[in-house]
């Protein structure tokens, strides 16, 4: 057995050059010892002993954990490991910006937007940039609840990438809403929506999404008035449960996540922001096993992003700075994008956000409801929703973590919300989510103790993914 050299220290760490001993040139282990480590299943280990071979955990304990004698040893304490993160409700095929959501822009704020087009064949061209946004976020696992039909297929390309997350993605949305608005959203070809006639419709982009290889049906939005509809949804509900897929649904009423439920949704993105949730309610997720992602950090977002459209933004919160140019280009000259503003009506919109009466409605239910269901035992799950306007991937994690935790939840109880459990939306739990022998080596470093106040995420200094470690202010080589 070797013993630890004490004079390692944390700048060998950083510029990736130590190792145990001069003859050791081609170590067959990595060791991480010395930090506090949190494995995600909710277990802090103390002067933790983390090593690393080909790629995946070989074993986690304490300080009393056995080294392999061909082992490269690095000494991080006074560090914090968490493994990596997962956003469990993602859109690759969107900026994050209006231009990839024209029906949402023009209905609310614009009179027209430029570049649509030229927007979504760019995220797919570009969807490596998103990936290190992610990755220099923490964010090593992303879930696309619903997008292009590419964007299956990140499924397969990003999974053996070290400089891509791993990726779970649900295909093309079925929604109840206006042909206009459905039309408003698509690209004239690889629609992201399909608006459900038909019994036999909804069965086929069930069928099509699953045999492409989707993880999820993604269902936007129910309309319990319309019978017609919910008929259908249950020939669709049928299908998935036929092909052994799963019903994704958002939606923000309480009715309608009830009835989410009884067609046997299995993750509801969104939560519930219409009234507070009930007992029976309750009882149906727990019957269900389901899983519920909040998305309780948009209003800063959506502020975000109004006063982005008007040059009023100001400086964007990305000390690391892991977004792409393209974006930053568009919060510092939206004028480049956009052709014609109703700058009333975005200054009413910001206006509204910011009243006192949507804090005491809009604000305050979803987050209530998110701490009646944590206290009721509910699995809850971290996701953005990043990729609508003001939701700017990778980095708009932490602020959804912060939110969460201003609702009453603990730092301790989010970090596993926000890395086992995002494993399971995923499906990813036997691999991913959680630092345990045999599991992919994905974790974070922190400066700062993530248990303490969950803010601390954003001490991130490091990030691995598949055993390969790279600090996070620094652009990855290509």
């Amino acid at each position: 057995m070797k013993t630890i050299n004490p004079l390692f220290s944390i700048l060998l760490l950083i510029f990736f050059i130590s190792c145990n001993n001069s003859d050791n040139t081609n170590p067959e282990y990595t060791v991480y010892q010395g930090a506090t480590l949190f494995d995600g299943t909710g277990k802090k280990i103390d002067s933790s002993i983390i090593i690393i071979n080909k790629g995946r955990i070989e074993a986690v304990g304490d300080e009393n954990t056995a080294i392999p004698d061909n082992a490269e040893i690095i000494d991080i304490t006074g560090k914090y490991i968490t493994p990596g993160l997962i956003d469990a409700h993602v859109h690759l095929s969107a900026t994050g910006l209006f231009d990839t959501r024209p029906g949402q822009a023009k209905e609310k704020y614009l009179d027209s937007l430029n570049y649509y087009l030229s927007a979504k064949a760019w995220t797919k061209n570009n969807v490596e940039k998103y990936y290190e946004a992610y990755l220099r976020s923490g964010v090593t696992g992303v879930y696309d609840t619903g997008g292009a039909p590419w964007t299956i297929s990140l499924q397969e390309t990003a999974e053996n990438d070290l400089n891509a997350p791993h990726v779970a993605a649900s295909g093309t949305l079925i929604t109840p809403a206006s042909e206009e608005f459905v039309n408003s959203i698509n690209p004239p070809v690889e629609k992201e929506m399909i608006r459900l006639t038909s019994d036999s419709l909804g069965r086929k982009v069930v069928q099509y999404n699953t045999y492409l290889g989707s993880t999820g049906i993604k269902i936007w939005g129910l309309a319990l008035e319309d019978e017609e509809f919910m008929s259908r949804m249950e020939a669709v509900a049928d299908e998935v449960e036929k092909l052994g897929n799963k019903l994704i649904i958002h939606t923000h009423v309480l009715d309608d996540a009830k009835a989410a439920l009884q067609l046997g949704a299995k993750l509801l993105v969104h939560g519930v922001s219409h009234k507070v949730v009930d007992e029976e309610f309750i009882n149906l997720f727990k019957k269900n096993n389901a899983l519920y992602t909040p998305n309780i950090g948009w209003k800063k977002a959506s502020i975000y992003s109004m006063e982005a459209l008007i040059g009023e933004a100001g400086d964007i919160e990305d000390p690391n700075q892991v977004l792409d140019e393209r974006t930053r280009r568009f919060i510092q000259s939206p004028g480049e994008y956009i052709s014609s503003l109703d700058t009333t009506g975005v200054q009413e919109g910001i206006k509204g956000l910011r009243s006192e009466e949507f804090k005491k409605g809009h604000d305050s239910i979803p987050m209530l409801n998110l701490k009646k269901l944590w206290e009721a035992g509910v699995t809850i799950v971290v996701g953005t929703d990043a990729g609508n306007p003001g939701m700017l991937h990778g980095i708009s994690y932490y602020d959804e973590l912060e939110k969460m935790q201003e609702a009453g939840i603990p730092a301790s109880d989010l970090i596993v919300m926000a890395t086992r459990n995002g494993a399971m939306a995923m499906e990813r739990l036997n691999d991913i989510g959680t630092l345990e022998k045999g599991k992919m080596a994905d974790l974070i470093i922190l400066e700062k103790d993530p248990s303490e106040d969950i803010s601390n995420i954003r001490s991130i200094t490091h990030v691995m993914r598949g055993g390969l470690l790279r600090p996070v202010n620094e652009k990855f080589e290509k």
